[in-house]
């Protein structure tokens, strides 16, 4: 399924369905008031009747005469981006009840600052199935099929680029969003670190710039990646450690951007181990992971002329007579050795060792993205992930890209004495802190301390990643945040 731009008069062209707008002031957009025109006055005598929608509701209308579509949906939009996002829904909800093949949009001329990248992106936002993992009828079948060959237009009166780049944009996002989606909504039987790593390699045979490492266990201990093997030692699945290079041949920055993602493919807790109420939602662990592959996809799909790496640790956690115990050192990669206070804080051990391996790109900037604590949900919720960092120019520049495209950060702070609550008497560092408090705070803190050689930020993710509830699911973010930092980092904002 996809979505183009189309130059052609609203009333003239050929669809399934035609989609138009009018705002909560009664007032036509320019695509309505035409099609009006056409037909006699036929949408102003519905507004007489009172048959147009309210603010935030759609009405259908069937054979309008002297429109060649053979129906019209009327939209009725209030102000503001948020508007147009929360209608498209129901748009794709009727699209997708009466399986209409082709479906021109008429809206270019909503007061929303590219209106078309907000709204079909939120259209295959809503229209995303996982279905992988169920017994499909015939009817399913046809639907799935159906999907796959829908055709959309954004309608045009005359060649507008910027346009045609806004949905190029949405595609791209809906490339990565969607990976991200099926890799955190795969189960954990089947989401190991081993087909975490496939996954990648089935990633670069579709991008000619974008290749692929896979470091197994013997390789992992090469290295002497002693926090991030800990981690594993408890589980019959072996570690990968991943790493994904886009380099075309024009990148804009010298040194890559490296995005290093939290790939736990499922947590159990390990010897410190979780509640069972809600465990399954723990397959969601690997959050970060999901959301790299998803920015290096979209990155790459819309072919940004920058240098980005990824680095994936992948590893499961779970309790075993070999797993990792409270009170057990391990040494990093980086030589800091760190008392293991809490088995189920492990995101940050597998995290700490490949943000020492990011070192050895000498990198314009790092960031990671990891699902790491229950605390940054309690803090700020599912509307917002937390944002550290030690650079206050790359924070300000992911935290405008989140706020361009809805998918928000909050910057958090990162003063030195949250670090005095990670200090261990018997190592370098502890992995918890021995009081509650502040727990996403010294859980960066942490962090901060095997990111010191280069710029860095670190999303925690852990109440946007995925949404609880009946409606339970991955929700791609924040490929939309980093898809607009790396647009804005080619110079194509």
């Amino acid at each position: 399924m996809n979505v183009i731009a189309k130059n052609a008069q609203a009333a003239k062209v050929g669809a399934d369905v035609l989609v138009l707008w009018l705002d909560d002031k009664g007032r036509f957009g320019e695509a309505l008031q035409a099609v009006d025109k056409a037909s006699e006055g036929y949408f102003s005598a519905r507004q007489q009747a009172g048959d147009l929608p309210e603010a935030g509701k759609w009405a259908l209308f069937h054979a309008v005469e002297g429109v060649k579509a053979a129906r019209v949906l009327v939209l009725c939009l209030s102000a503001g981006e948020g508007a147009l996002r929360q209608i498209a829904p129901a748009v794709w909800s009727q699209i997708a009840e009466h399986r209409w093949d082709k479906c021109v949009f008429a809206l270019q001329d909503v007061p929303v600052s590219r209106a078309a990248r907000v709204f079909v992106g939120a259209l295959y936002h809503s229209a995303y199935r996982f279905e992988q993992f169920k017994t499909i009828s015939d009817s399913d079948k046809k639907a799935a099929k159906w999907r796959k060959k829908w055709q959309g237009e954004w309608l045009l009166e005359k060649k507008e680029t910027q346009v045609e780049q806004d949905l190029a944009w949405a595609d791209a996002l809906n490339a990565g969003c969607s990976l991200t989606r099926d890799l955190g909504n795969t189960p954990p039987n089947v989401c190991t670190p081993r087909w975490l790593a496939e996954q990648a390699e089935q990633l670069a045979e579709q991008y000619e710039d974008l290749s692929v490492k896979v470091l197994k266990t013997k390789e992992i201990k090469a290295l002497e990646m002693g926090a991030l093997l800990c981690v594993a030692q408890g589980s019959v699945q072996e570690p990968r450690f991943i790493t994904m290079s886009y380099q075309p041949a024009k990148a804009v920055n010298k040194k890559p951007v490296v995005l290093v993602g939290k790939g736990v493919t499922f947590d159990s807790g390990g010897i410190s181990i979780k509640p069972a109420d809600g465990m399954d939602l723990m397959k969601y662990d690997m959050g970060g992971a999901a959301a790299v592959f998803g920015a290096m996809a979209a990155v790459a799909k819309a072919a940004l002329p920058v240098h980005v790496v990824a680095l994936i640790p992948a590893v499961e956690n779970l309790p075993s007579g070999a797993a990792v115990k409270p009170g057990d050192i391990v040494r990093s990669m980086s030589g800091k050795t760190i008392e293991i206070l809490n088995t189920d804080a492990e995101g940050r051990l597998i995290l700490c060792d490949a943000l020492t391996y990011a070192e050895r790109y000498e990198p314009q900037a790092v960031i990671d993205l990891a699902t790491l604590t229950g605390a940054c949900v309690i803090a700020l919720g599912s509307p917002r992930a937390g944002l550290f960092g030690n650079n206050a120019e790359l924070e300000q520049a992911l935290y405008l890209a989140g706020e361009a495209v809805h998918d928000r950060v909050w910057r958090m702070p990162l003063d030195e004495d949250y670090l005095e609550m990670m200090k261990s008497p018997f190592a370098d560092l502890a992995n918890a802190s021995s009081v509650r408090e502040a727990g996403a705070v010294t859980a960066a803190a942490f962090l901060s301390q095997f990111a010191q050689k280069y710029d860095w930020a670190h999303l925690d993710i852990a109440g946007v990643a995925w949404q609880r509830g009946g409606g339970k699911g991955g929700t791609g973010r924040p490929v939309a945040l980093l898809l607009e930092y790396f647009t804005r980092l080619a110079g194509k904002k």
